[in-house]
């Protein structure tokens, strides 16, 4: 359970050494407990007082972390809800879709494009962070054979889409010891798709038509072992995205609801009209 601003203030040196930011340790314990700075803002906090406090410090929204080959695609780990309140700690990364059923030239030609894709914006040099591999085919093996092509050309991390636990997990096994997000667990296939993304080491995205929805499939795959997961929330059009997006939002930054404290994912409604956008925008085709 998470503490109060007192109980986190009894738990502090209670020095008023000013060094976190702030004129008094209790107005530093009370920014604590609503999930705006970070314990380790504090540098004269024990140990002990560090474990006991491990609920109350873990930032609000989990950091999710996708690896491979040395590179990695971060989300989460943010405190607040508005970017003047203070600078997010991670950029959005940004995916292109590719679909299995593409002949295995295009795709690794695509995967090629991919990697080498960089425009520089003000001084600084902006890639594309990765790789999401679809399974339009419904073929697991023709599937697992699109994951492999798309690795052997792009070393970035991937996302596997696919609403079959067996189709998925035949992608996994092409990314040995790396850290893949799946696309995605409901409320149909969430216990299938929990065991195949924890046999794989994989992070998992949890598709909900309501916000009751997704918050009850987080506890339950939570409590199955998986704890890195990503929010899909479902909306018809740009505008309920946003709604619905910052409803996410403020639930997990305002109410500190720990159910719905992930990082959220978007989708464009028309994938094949968006990639082929996104494509041309990149200099693909």
């Amino acid at each position: 359970m998470a503490l109060t601003g007192i109980q986190i203030y009894k738990l502090l040196p209670q020095t008023n050494c000013k060094e976190c930011g702030f004129p008094t340790c209790l107005a530093f314990a009370m920014k604590l407990a609503a999930k705006q700075v970070e314990l380790s803002t504090c540098p004269y906090v024990s140990d002990e007082s560090k474990a006991q406090l491990a609920e109350s410090a873990a930032p609000p929204i989990r950091l999710v972390t996708l690896k491979a080959d040395g590179k990695e695609v971060k989300a989460g780990n943010e405190v607040v809800l508005y970017r003047h309140e203070k600078t997010f700690y991670n950029m959005p990364g940004l995916y292109v879709r590719i679909t299995d059923d593409l002949p295995a030239a295009e795709i690794t030609a695509l995967a090629e494009k991919i990697n080498a894709y960089i425009t520089n914006y003000v001084g600084i040099d902006l890639t594309l962070d990765g790789v999401a591999v679809e399974a339009v085919s419904g073929d697991a093996g023709k599937f697992a054979a699109a994951v492999k092509s798309v690795r052997q050309t792009c070393k970035r991390p991937m996302i596997l889409i696919s609403e079959d636990a067996g189709i998925i997990t035949a992608g996994l096994k092409e990314l040995p010891g790396e850290t893949a997000l799946v696309f995605g667990a409901n409320a149909a296939n969430w216990e299938a798709m929990t065991e195949a993304a924890k046999s794989g080491k994989a992070a998992l995205v949890v598709n909900g038509s309501t916000l009751e929805e997704l918050a009850e499939l987080t506890e339950k795959i939570k409590a199955r072992g998986v704890e890195d997961l990503v929010l899909n929330p479902a909306a018809k059009n740009l505008s309920g995205s946003l709604v619905v997006n910052t409803q996410l939002r403020r639930m997990a930054l305002k109410k500190n609801y720990r159910a719905l404290g992930y990082p959220i994912i978007a989708c464009p409604k028309n994938a094949e009209a968006a990639a082929q956008a996104i494509a041309k925008y990149a200099g693909f085709i």
